[in-house]
C-alpha cells in the first residue's frame, strides 16, 4: 500500500476529515489532499508525527511505499556522525579499549568499508603484540645463551626503549586515523 492510501486509510479509521488531521498537525487540509492523493510527501517531522497520532511506527506508516522508500536519504545515524563513520573510527580507537578484537569483529561482521578500516586497525594492533612477543624470546634467548638467570640489561633497556616507541607511534597512527574517519563523515 503506498504512503497516502496508508494516511488515507488510517485517517478515516479514526474518523478524521482532511481538514481536522491538518489542523492537529498544523499543516493545511490541501497538505494532507497532497500527501494521500501521492503528489507530495510529508517530511520527516510531519511523519514523526503521524507516527505518534496514529500510535503506529514510522516502519508501518511507509512499509508499502517502496517508491517512498527510495527517496529516504538516510545518512546513517542520528547526530553528527554516520554509524558506519562511527563504527569506522571505532576500529582505530579500540586500542584504548579493545585492541586486536573490536577490528576483528568488524574484519568479519561490518560492511565493505568497515572491513577495509578494520583489517587496517588490527595489522596496526598487532604491530605492537608481535613485537612484545619478540621481545620475549630475546629476552629468554638472551638468559639462556648467557646462562644466567636474568637477561642482558643493555638488551632489556633497547628492547624497552624499541617496544615504547613502536607502541607510541602505532597509538598515534591510531588516533590519526580515527580522528580522520570522523571528520569525513561531518
Amino acid at each position: 500500500m503506498r504512503l497516502g492510501e496508508q494516511i488515507r486509510k488510517i485517517r478515516k479509521n479514526e474518523n478524521l476529515s482532511q481538514e481536522q488531521l491538518g489542523q492537529k498537525m498544523n499543516v493545511t487540509r490541501q497538505a494532507i489532499y497532497k500527501w494521500e492523493s501521492g503528489k507530495g510527501y510529508p517530511d520527516i517531522q510531519n511523519l514523526i508525527l503521524l507516527s505518534e497520532l496514529f500510535e503506529i511506527s514510522l516502519d508501518e506508516l511507509i512499509k508499502g511505499d517502496s517508491s517512498f522508500q527510495g527517496k529516504i536519504k538516510v545518512k546513517g545515524g542520528t547526530g553528527m556522525f554516520s554509524n558506519r563513520s562511527l563504527l569506522s573510527a571505532l576500529n582505530y580507537f579500540s586500542l584504548f579499549f579493545a585492541p586486536v578484537f573490536f577490528p576483528l569483529i568488524t574484519l568479519i561482521f561490518g560492511y565493505k568499508e568497515m572491513k577495509q578500516h578494520g583489517k587496517r586497525a588490527f595489522i596496526s594492533h598487532l604491530i605492537p603484540t608481535a613485537t612484545l612477543i619478540f621481545m620475549i624470546i630475546a629476552y629468554y634467548i638472551s638468559t639462556k645463551v648467557e646462562g644466567a638467570d636474568s637477561p642482558n640489561s643493555t638488551l632489556v633497556s633497547g628492547c624497552t626503549i624499541l617496544i615504547s616507541i613502536i607502541t607510541m607511534g602505532v597509538i598515534i597512527w591510531n588516533i590519526k586515523e580515527g580522528v580522520k574517519q570522523l571528520r569525513s563523515s561531518i
